[in-house]
């Protein structure tokens, strides 16, 4: 069913510069509302996961609060409505705790704090999306363990991919125009549509959309909690297929364990409070052998101990193809490395960000998405920044870049070929 949004008087968004702290982004009925719910007891009470980053809502925040007085009545009309959409979509108790909630009527905790745009989960998920749209998924239809967006989640990625859009033209400028807070606001209508279609009888008038246990996987071995996600599921059955095919004249690779070699670099620059700081990734023949063993259908050793969900470069067939992909996703992996270290606003490169540990999944990497994990291995002072080496340690496809096997039909294959005895 589709029901209409109330009426709700609309205050001005707060236009000061004043930002409230990401760590503290939930007002009180949010918190509370996520108690109503029952939830499987290895979500340990449950968390809410924003599908839209905060920092991209809040970039959206920044121009609402610019724009929201501006010349061109046109684009003015525009953007109001599109703030008083969210503000109608927020309803009455998160509208009336932002109000209260200082710096008062701030456009960031408002969107921060739209129903629509977070999702119930467990706590503690074991992979973090960083800044990346962490969509909620739903099997295809006809089954074979193909999954997709819903429809939430399909609207709300458009809306994100054309912000994005906007955000990048006139050369990181920006261009956002009337048309694009009509879009914005026709993306977001019709997402709240989605979501009342499918889960207002469920919601009954409770502040959040119910959770979706379906799109969640407890690991009873480690513990861990994941999303499915958009990988395909291809099953025991086919994954036999494919791993046998995958496994004639397999060449040897035991030559790149250990090597130092550097198979190639990508490198992202930012400005981070004031100052320039360049970040360079590089990967060994060492790392590359890794992903070899556990994200090839080739070179995959089943007696290494499997994760709670394994995914493979299904094209990938040779030490070279894996170099290459290697070469491919770099760069973006470097823009998501530097991305989440400035997610510290306020660190201090020489001393926060030495010696971290980044881990992050569902990347944009190219013409792929990954996963990926990585570590900082020097920070040293360039011009009137720094320069961040880091290492990349393994890197595997995410969602739709490469199906994915549960550990017990990795085990089941692996007898099944004999890799295993």
């Amino acid at each position: 069913m589709t029901t209409a949004v109330p009426s709700t008087p609309v205050n001005a968004p707060n236009t000061g510069r004043k930002v409230p702290g990401k760590a503290d982004w939930a007002v009180t009925p949010i918190t509370k509302g996520k108690a109503v719910y029952a939830f499987p007891a290895e979500w340990q009470g449950g968390a809410l996961h924003h599908k839209i980053s905060k920092e991209k809502l809040s970039s959206i925040a920044e121009q609402i609060a610019g724009l929201y007085n501006a010349g061109d009545q046109g684009l003015k009309t525009a953007v109001r409505n599109f703030w008083a959409l969210c503000w109608q979509l927020a309803g009455q108790p998160v509208v009336e705790a932002v109000m209260q909630a200082e710096p008062k009527t701030s456009p960031h905790r408002l969107l921060w704090n739209l129903p629509i745009m977070v999702s119930l989960g467990p706590k503690s998920p074991a992979t973090d999306p960083g800044q990346a749209f962490d969509a909620d998924t739903e099997p295809a239809p006809g089954g074979n363990g193909l999954r997709r967006m819903d429809a939430v989640s399909t609207s709300l990625k458009a809306l994100e991919d054309a912000w994005d859009t906007a955000s990048g033209a006139r050369n990181g400028q920006g261009d956002f125009d009337t048309a694009l807070w009509k879009r914005l606001t026709a993306l977001l209508t019709e997402a709240h549509a989605a979501a009342e279609d499918a889960h207002g009888t469920a919601r009954g008038g409770k502040l959040l959309y119910p959770p979706l246990p379906e799109q969640w996987l407890h690991d009873t071995v480690t513990g861990q909690r994941l999303r499915k996600g958009l990988t395909d599921y291809c099953g025991t059955q086919t994954g036999r297929q494919l791993f046998t095919a995958a496994r004639a004249n397999v060449p040897a690779i035991v030559q790149y364990k250990g090597s130092t070699t550097r198979v190639g670099t990508g490198q992202h620059r930012l400005t981070f409070n004031g100052t320039t700081i360049d970040l360079v990734v590089s990967v060994t023949e060492d790392a590359v052998h890794h992903v070899c063993t556990r994200h090839t259908l080739t070179f995959f050793d089943f007696r290494a101990t499997a994760r709670p969900i394994n995914t493979v470069w299904q094209q990938a067939r040779t030490f070279a193809d894996v170099s290459q992909l290697a070469r491919a996703v770099l760069p973006g992996i470097a823009r998501s490395c530097l991305t989440e270290l400035a997610r510290e606003e306020n660190a201090n490169p020489a001393v926060d960000w030495l010696g971290r540990d980044i881990e992050l999944d569902i990347q944009p990497a190219g013409p792929h998405t990954v996963y990926f994990r990585a570590g900082v291995e020097n920070v040293q002072p360039q011009g009137n920044g720094h320069l961040i080496e880091v290492e990349l340690k393994t890197f595997a496809p995410s969602g739709a870049s490469g199906p994915g096997f549960l550990r017990q039909e990795l085990n089941a294959i692996g007898l099944a070929i004999g890799a295993l005895p």
